[in-house]
């Protein structure tokens, strides 16, 4: 029975629950909740993910995405990985604080956008903190009422205008819909849970067996064509496998930009050269890709304590663009390197039969291979 990967599609609706280890109240830290908004807002300023909602639980994270070619797991990373960083530092924090991989919902946005962030905003009223969802100042309903400043990032006028043109009649439909639903009572389909009926429903569409991760909700038409392209989807990555990255991959491209030598970097020299060097490795690896910090000093043979003051160091120095320039040029110098690698890749006969369908295949591996390292398309070369 083929498992298929998280399904991607550009416009995908998403429900995502991000846990803390051990069910830990994490986010009631003093800053901890600013600070992921905070992370939320710099990850949609790298991709072309936007959040059309938010709540943020003391244990959980709730948000609604829509995702253009940024993948999920990609967002996910880049938001959290830089949260727990945070709070690893500001605590003195060893490890990860994230449970698991992310709970998912894959919505038809046309069916479901306006219930599914209704669905969001009550979740303070369901756990009994709150008794309407206005009472809550960590989800992002008080800004879809205009009774709090929204961020910047927050997409919230696609789903107000599904109920009115109008603002201020929007707000009003807004408010007495989710507050009309505040008894719903918890829904497993919204919180990533798979029933038996709908692992029928969804095998008798496809007509075939599947495994099925997590809950895909929409209309009959809309997931024949999400399995429909994930069904090719796979069958693309079988003949142009996706191009691995690994930490050392990230050395190599900063030794080949700075013109230092790999030794060097793994050795044990202090000079301002390779320490710089080491610096750009981590930025990369740990801020940039999401990656954990124990890579990096796994591969340097440093403690964790070590990469986290280069990550300091490097964060200090964005502040007035330092170095910026010169982690563009890493990157494009894997890009390079990867798609070389990528065009090496044999083809089996009945591709080579099809040229257009290699081309469009190698386009979209190529894309990916951007989408990984720059979190978005940023230039066409």
């Amino acid at each position: 029975m083929p498992r298929y990967a998280r399904i991607h599609a550009t416009g995908g609706l998403f429900h995502v629950i991000c846990r803390f280890h051990n069910r830990q109240f994490l986010l009631e830290h003093d800053g901890a909740r600013d600070r992921y908004l905070n992370c939320l807002g710099v990850a949609c300023s790298r991709t072309d993910a936007r959040v059309l909602a938010y709540c943020l639980m003391s244990s959980h994270v709730h948000l609604v995405l829509q995702l253009g070619t940024t993948r999920l797991g990609t967002f996910t990373r880049m938001v959290n990985a830089s949260w727990v960083n945070w709070l690893n530092r500001k605590y003195g924090r060893l490890g990860t604080a994230m449970a698991e991989r992310p709970n998912s919902v894959f919505c038809d946005s046309e069916t479901y956008a306006l219930e599914l962030v209704r669905y969001v905003h009550n979740n303070p009223v369901r756990a009994k903190i709150v008794a309407s969802a206005e009472g809550s100042s960590w989800s992002s309903h008080r800004a879809y009422l205009g009774l709090d400043k929204a961020p910047e990032w927050l997409d919230f006028m696609p789903v107000l205008l599904r109920l009115s043109d109008d603002i201020v009649q929007a707000r009003e439909k807004f408010a007495a819909f989710v507050e009309g639903g505040k008894f719903e009572p918890r829904r497993a389909e919204f919180s990533g849970e798979v029933s038996r009926e709908m692992s029928k429903r969804i095998r008798s569409l496809v007509k075939g067996p599947v495994e099925i991760s997590y809950p895909v909700l929409g209309p009959d038409d809309f997931i024949l064509d999400v399995y429909g392209r994930q069904k090719q989807e796979n069958s693309d990555r079988e003949q142009f496998p996706d191009v691995s990255i690994g930490a050392m991959d990230v050395l190599e491209a900063v030794c080949r930009e700075t013109g230092l030598d790999k030794e060097q970097l793994l050795g044990s020299s202090r000079s301002r050269a390779v320490s710089r060097g080491r610096k750009l490795t981590a930025w990369i690896w740990c801020e940039r890709f999401g990656k954990p910090q124990v890579d990096i000093a796994d591969m340097f043979g440093v403690k964790p304590a070590a990469v986290s003051r280069m990550m300091r160091d490097m964060r200090n120095k964005k502040v007035a663009g330092i170095d910026d320039e010169m982690v563009k040029r890493v990157l494009k110098t894997m890009k390079k390197r990867l798609v070389e690698i990528l065009g090496t890749r044999p083809l089996d006969p009945a591709s080579r039969r099809d040229p257009s369908k290699v081309q469009s295949i190698l386009l979209r591996r190529v894309r990916e291979i951007e989408e990984r390292l720059f979190g978005r398309k940023v230039f066409d070369g």
